[in-house]
């Protein structure tokens, strides 16, 4: 299995998302419930890809595959998540926010992305569960898209040049993001030309990342997405959370039967020679 000690990126991932998200966690009593679900399943899906990585590695192929089921189950709360997110930035924009007004839209379209990416990673990993190179790759980028997230903020926090210390910064966040995107992509082209034979998962992950910093540009200023955006603001939140488990659910069923279907070629294949 590639990338021996990658458990130790995921669990770096758990205080780095602490120190970004401190404002969440400091009104944590007072936040919605939409969004808890998301830290929560975002959380949740970080120590699983750890406690995977781990465990095979340490010669725990059972656990593994125990632990590759249960994500069967996370990821369709973990994609929900996302939505609920998106829901979460439109109603701030309702709510009068200056700041979700200004970036909202960007953001919200950037989600979309996200959640189609991610959700394409997974049917990917469980596609390519045979191929111990293809199937790391594929779980390893799922966690690439917290880059704008956790990265973003943290430079946000802890550089002078990009602080935020009221609304005529607002382009500071813009500016933290990018970066933030940049380096993601850095680190995905370096794993990228580390083994291009099985790049494929990092090559997506460039597209997506750059999409991203794309449609957080452009889509600020699309009136016509604007009013598609706030519109989603009024939808109960159980059918966002609905089209995002269902949305999984597809990628899970899809991904599964696909590597089954292989597995079944690749024996058949084996037998004839």
């Amino acid at each position: 299995m590639p990338y021996r000690y990658a458990h130790y990126f995921y669990l770096l991932l758990i205080p780095a998302s602490a120190f970004a998200f401190s404002g969440y966690l400091s009104e944590i009593a007072y936040e919605s419930y939409l969004k808890h679900v998301h830290a929560l399943s975002a959380t949740l899906w970080i120590l699983l890809l750890a406690a995977q990585s781990a465990s095979i590695h340490n010669g725990r192929r059972v656990l593994h595959r125990r632990l590759g089921f249960a994500s069967l189950f996370l990821f369709p709360v973990y994609l929900a998540g996302f939505l609920f997110v998106y829901r979460s930035e439109a109603m701030r924009i309702v709510a009068g926010d200056p700041y979700a007004n200004t970036f909202g839209p960007g953001i919200g379209f950037m989600t979309l992305i996200a959640v189609a990416a991610t959700g394409y990673m997974y049917y990917a990993g469980l596609r390519d569960r045979r191929n111990v190179q293809l199937h790391a790759r594929w779980m390893l980028v799922t966690v690439l898209l917290f880059s704008e997230s956790v990265m973003g903020r943290i430079l946000n926090n802890t550089i002078p040049a990009l602080a935020v210390n009221g609304f005529g910064d607002v382009r500071h966040i813009y500016e933290a993001f990018h970066i933030s995107q940049l380096l993601a992509i850095g680190l995905a082209a370096a794993l990228y030309l580390g083994n291009r034979r099985h790049g494929a998962p990092f090559l997506f992950a460039i597209v997506v990342l750059a999409l991203q910093s794309i449609a957080l540009e452009l889509f600020d200023d699309i009136a016509v997405w604007r009013e598609c955006f706030l519109a989603s603001a009024s939808w109960p939140a159980p059918v966002l959370g609905a089209i995002g488990i269902a949305l999984a659910l597809s990628a899970v069923t899809a991904g599964w039967k696909k590597g089954g279907a292989m597995c079944i070629d690749h024996a058949q294949r084996v037998r004839q020679e």
